[in-house]
């Protein structure tokens, strides 16, 4: 009997190495999770407090509570990933990512009728919390987590390369996207918009990923580069000593990485839910802020593209203290933010945390701890993402709230930039210390 890698084709007699397709189908996977993304989110933001009637602190701390209750579970279903493989878990998350796009879609439906047991705002506030707590948990979790691993499982030598070709199609697919819902949102509604995404990700990606999605090229009778890898490709692999969890957690270098991915995730996400209120602060129309987004995408795929090359020729602490500094220079000016330089300089320095950022997401835990325990380190690394993302949005509103603008929570991430800047030049790879 084929093993299920090889069903209903075996990727061995593709025509050509199949990791291309891999490298496909992984960046269309992660794509597949804005919905679950915050990038995602914001665009229904403004309509959800405008028709459900609830407040922008009320909506936030409803995302902090769903998506920090996603977080914990992150770790434990990323070691459920080196168990079962990519495909299953795509296949699954995407199944209910899309399930829970239809239930957000009747948020008000369901929030009317739990009105008649509780007060209206506790029906509407537990609901959404419940709904993102879901929502955070398959899309910007699982589904994204399953997708970049898969890739990184199929590319060794060329993993810089490959890491800039889908984190370019990632950046440039995030950034366009609250544009892209906010107009759908305008044709057809929150509510239509989100039941029509639940429906495309059911009925017709998530049977596509679990068709053309394979866990590792060895058991199709691959190897990491394709056949003609050769024993050169096969030594070095074989020379990366795998960590495990505990071993990847007592190295400096994991924190100084992680730190720095949940640190850029937490500006993105709060930035992001926030951005019409933040253009509104600065005495411009808040749906300008989405504008940003797509010439920021195109600094971010030139970034994404040069950085790949270079990951693969030189000492990943020096890229990431090149995001860092961009993530600090992308804080000064949204700081100050006014039309004039302070936007120019949000488009390029963001754009050049960004491009790094999915870039090393995808190309440090395979380099430095190896592939055999993948989804549980990269899963620790998530966890930490989902927890500052979670307080990000939340975070900013009680700012807000406070000193009547966003200028303080801003300058606390700057402060945190600026110490993970100098912790990044001691984040050398533990591969070296064997």
């Amino acid at each position: 009997m084929k093993p299920l890698e090889q069903i209903p084709f075996n990727p061995e007699r593709w025509p050509f190495f199949y990791g291309w397709m891999i490298l496909f189908w992984g960046t269309l996977g992660v794509l597949l999770s804005v919905p679950g993304q915050t990038t995602g989110v914001s665009a229904f933001i403004e309509p959800l407090i405008r028709d459900l009637g609830v407040s922008r602190s009320s909506l936030s701390y409803a995302y902090l509570i769903g998506t920090l209750s996603s977080s914990f579970l992150l770790t434990p279903f990323g070691k459920v990933y080196d168990k079962i493989g990519a495909r299953w878990m795509a296949f699954l998350s995407c199944s209910v990512l899309g399930f829970i796009l239809l239930l957000l879609s009747q948020t008000d439906k369901i929030t009317a009728f739990l009105g008649g047991l509780f007060p209206e705002h506790i029906a509407a506030f537990s609901l959404l919390a419940v709904l993102f707590f879901m929502l955070r948990l398959s899309g910007q979790g699982v589904l994204t987590m399953a997708s970049r691993n898969m890739v990184m499982n199929w590319f060794d030598r060329r993993r810089g390369l490959v890491s800039g070709i889908s984190g370019s199609a990632v950046s440039f697919g995030f950034s366009y996207t609250p544009k892209f819902f906010s107009g759908l949102i305008e044709a057809r509604g929150w509510s239509g918009t989100w039941f029509l995404l639940g429906v495309l990700l059911i009925l017709f990606f998530a049977p596509l990923l679990f068709l053309f999605f394979r866990d590792r090229p060895e058991t199709s009778g691959l190897v990491p580069d394709g056949k003609t890898a050769g024993e050169t490709g096969k030594l070095k692999a074989g020379n990366t000593r795998p960590f495990t969890l505990a071993e990847a957690r007592g190295t400096f270098c994991f924190w100084a990485f992680a730190l720095t991915m949940a640190l850029q995730a937490l500006v993105i996400t709060a930035v992001t839910f926030h951005i019409e209120s933040i253009f509104e602060q600065a005495g411009m129309e808040g749906k300008q802020g989405f504008n940003i987004f797509i010439p920021m995408s195109a600094v971010a795929i030139t970034v994404t593209l040069i950085g790949g090359w270079i990951a693969d020729r030189t000492q990943l602490r020096w890229l990431l203290a090149t995001m860092l500094g961009g993530m600090a220079g992308n804080l000064f000016c949204i700081s100050f933010i006014h039309p004039g330089w302070p936007i120019i300089g949000m488009i390029l320095f963001g754009g050049i945390a960004n491009g790094l950022f999915g870039l090393l997401m995808s190309v440090t835990w395979p380099r430095y701890f190896g592939r055999e325990h993948l989804g549980a380190i990269s899963g620790l690394c998530m966890t930490l993402m989902v927890v500052f993302s979670a307080i990000g949005p939340a975070f900013y509103s009680r700012v807000l709230d406070l000193f009547g603008s966003y200028f303080f929570a801003h300058l606390l991430c700057l402060f945190c930039a600026v110490l993970l800047c100098v912790a990044a030049f001691f984040a050398r790879n533990p591969q070296q210390n064997r």
